[in-house]
């Protein structure tokens, strides 16, 4: 091994380092998702509810932002990928690629543009039902959201499979986004 590297060039030597970082990083970004530097930073509190329960709340963005974030000429086809990421969030599934964070804002409006898109969307129903359920705080049944936006897409791997528990929620928080403290 030593005498080839011996008899490798400055440049070559270089063009192979460059190689294995570039290897590394196609590597981290395929496990993970998203590369250190593409998590989005959030602020998370957990709230007990008046029934016991534990309820994991991510401080939103602005509605500024969140317009920003998801103009009103949103494709279709981004609509659904957006609401697929965001489900992510709080579903237990195999494969899950790409995150957004699920917050009210977010949600408030996604509904804004699929009513502006009503008579262009094919799915504008399905999108306005999940996304008023959500709007509601209603995650009875996000598991199903997720696998009615997945067939649509054509899914094979990655169905949800149940709701993930507010400990496998955060994990997936804090594994996809900056966590930063309150």
């Amino acid at each position: 091994m030593t005498k080839i590297v011996g008899k490798l060039s400055i440049e070559q030597r270089l063009l192979v380092l460059f190689v294995i970082f570039a290897i590394g990083f196609a590597c981290y970004f395929y496990f993970n998702g998203s590369l250190p530097f593409q998590k989005e930073a959030v602020n998370v509190s957990e709230q007990k509810e008046k029934n016991g329960e534990t309820v994991i709340h991510l401080k939103d963005v602005t509605k500024e932002e969140a317009a920003k974030e998801f103009p009103i000429n949103m494709t279709e086809d981004e609509m659904m990928e957006t609401i697929h990421k965001m489900s992510h969030q709080k579903v237990i599934a195999s494969q899950k690629w790409g995150a957004i964070p699920l917050t009210p804002e977010r949600v408030k409006r996604l509904l804004e543009v699929v009513q502006h898109n009503e008579t262009k969307y094919k799915h504008a129903s399905t999108y306005k039902d999940i996304l008023e359920r959500w709007a509601a705080g209603d995650f009875s049944q996000i598991d199903k959201d997720h696998n009615t936006i997945w067939d649509l897409q054509g899914g094979t791997i990655g169905k949800a499979t149940g709701i993930a528990t507010p400990k496998e929620e955060m994990a997936f928080i804090e594994k996809n986004f900056k966590v930063k403290p309150e």
